[in-house]
């Protein structure tokens, strides 16, 4: 699974989190250990690493602080947003 894919995985996570209204623990495991894996990946680009270091504190904060539910839907929307934004950016220039 190369950094694209695992990308596509984490933004659907979040989709799936935006949509519910909430996160379970596992999801929130499943985000950091993906955010986790992107940020030691050399292919990764640095802005991206910027978003997926927000994206990974969110997930720890909301995990572990047992905030599962207590979240702005506009805040993950966000995320998702700047991810896929940037990507796309990356993608288009191949």
């Amino acid at each position: 699974m190369n950094y694209h894919h695992q990308l596509e995985l984490l933004v659907d996570i979040l989709e799936n989190q935006t949509d519910e209204n909430y996160g379970t623990h596992d999801e929130y495991e499943q985000v950091e250990r993906l955010v986790n894996s992107l940020l030691q990946n050399n292919a990764v680009p640095q802005d991206i690493k910027s978003a997926l270091m927000d994206v990974g504190q969110f997930a720890s904060q909301h995990d572990h602080e047992g905030q599962r539910g207590n979240f702005s839907k506009q805040e993950l929307n966000q995320y998702v947003q700047k991810i896929q934004s940037i990507e796309n950016g990356y993608n288009t220039q191949m």
